[in-house]
């Protein structure tokens, strides 16, 4: 495993490396060098093998694992209320119009990635220009619930522009407008406490807006107050405080933490920082994936914690052995992530005996269109 001292330099020397990359094969090598083109996944080789033709089956290799037509969704209802989700005079308040247009701008983009469509790459621009041009996103008045909102929103809509902003059809202008919005937005949610999911969410957004932009304060902040702040937190059980005591939800709630860690993770496999092998006090994220494991088939484990039915939701009050199983749809993007990190290791085969993973996952926590950015093709 590897320790928590001498990593956060790592991370800043391996990131001052890398703020410009040039432009790979394939469509997407036109746009020239790009700053951070590697803060997920290196958006041009990856592109160009997305793209390449499948000699056997006439498609594009990607077709299996990328977003296909009736996958699109048409964000045009979607735009305005994103861009006006914080009204003027209004008190801010949580609103899932960022998210819903985040959601469908990341599935554009990745359809982009595979079939190299500039035209539709331009309208996504131009849809992120909107945004930028209004100031969305940017409530008048620190709200924590708000901030919530921002997060979502910027947990679609960065992984999506990382691939846009690679594109021919990307102007300097655009690049330089969206890129100051999404750093002013970033600057708002960091009002937010950030001691829940709500900051693992935050601190990968920001590793990887730091990454795209080459701000490496930013993508330290990430990583310190997002995932190594959660195994922190972490209790030697391999449970979360935070998460935990939330009632029937305890571990749908852990599961969504840790989708989150495994999406930071990632982002610090692409700087060169392995994240997945990282201990803090001796705790790693695979504690807490195991956690999920022993628990789901155990749920006394959990119950002890979740009797308190913190903030419920409308999932009901709290009942012995009821937990809502952390391995639902949403988690299938992680635990893809996992296992292909851990392959044939006791807990990703205990995962893989849970979850059947399709070839074609799309998850909001994990970047979006993960099998498309990640799967062996």
């Amino acid at each position: 495993m590897r320790r928590l001292n001498g990593l956060l330099g790592a991370g800043v020397l391996i990131l001052a490396g890398c703020a410009a990359q040039p432009g790979g094969p394939g469509a997407f090598g036109g746009s020239g060098a790009v700053e951070g083109a590697n803060a997920l996944f290196p958006v041009a080789s990856r592109s160009a093998a997305l793209h390449a033709n499948n000699g056997s089956t006439g498609t594009m290799m990607g077709a299996p694992v990328c977003p296909r037509d009736r996958d699109l969704v048409d964000y045009g209802p979607l735009l305005q209320p994103s861009v006006a989700a914080f009204p003027a005079g209004a008190k801010p308040e949580y609103t899932r119009a960022p998210r819903d247009f985040g959601r469908a701008l990341n599935i554009s983009a990745f359809r982009v990635l595979m079939d190299h469509d500039m035209a539709r790459a331009r309208r996504d621009i131009d849809a992120l220009r909107a945004h930028a041009t209004a100031n969305a996103w940017l409530p008048a008045e620190p709200n924590n619930s708000a901030a919530g909102a921002v997060i979502e929103g910027m947990g679609s809509a960065l992984p999506a522009w990382q691939i846009l902003r690679q594109t021919p059809a990307a102007t300097p202008e655009d690049r330089a407008l969206i890129d100051e919005w999404l750093g002013r937005a970033a600057r708002y949610t960091d009002a937010h406490p950030g001691e829940n999911n709500a900051g693992a969410f935050r601190g990968a957004n920001d590793m990887l807006l730091g990454a795209m932009s080459g701000d490496r304060a930013r993508y330290q902040k990430g990583m310190d107050q997002g995932f190594l702040r959660q195994l922190r937190a972490m209790r030697p059980d391999g449970s979360f405080p935070l998460e935990s005591d939330r009632g029937v939800k305890a571990l749908e709630n852990s599961s969504r933490n840790v989708s989150l860690m495994v999406y930071a993770a990632q982002i610090g496999l692409s700087q060169g920082v392995d994240l997945y092998a990282t201990e803090v006090d001796g705790k790693s994220l695979t504690d807490a994936v195991n956690f999920l494991i022993r628990a789901s088939d155990d749920n006394a484990l959990v119950d002890v914690y979740a009797s308190a039915d913190r903030n419920p939701g409308d999932a009901g009050p709290f009942r012995p052995n009821a937990q809502i199983t952390p391995f639902g749809n949403s988690a299938r993007g992680w635990i893809k992530l996992y296992t292909d990190r851990f392959p044939g290791t006791e807990t990703s085969r205990a995962l893989l005996a849970r979850v059947e993973l399709p070839r074609r996952i799309q998850a909001d926590t994990v970047g979006g269109g993960v099998t498309c950015y990640a799967s062996r093709i």
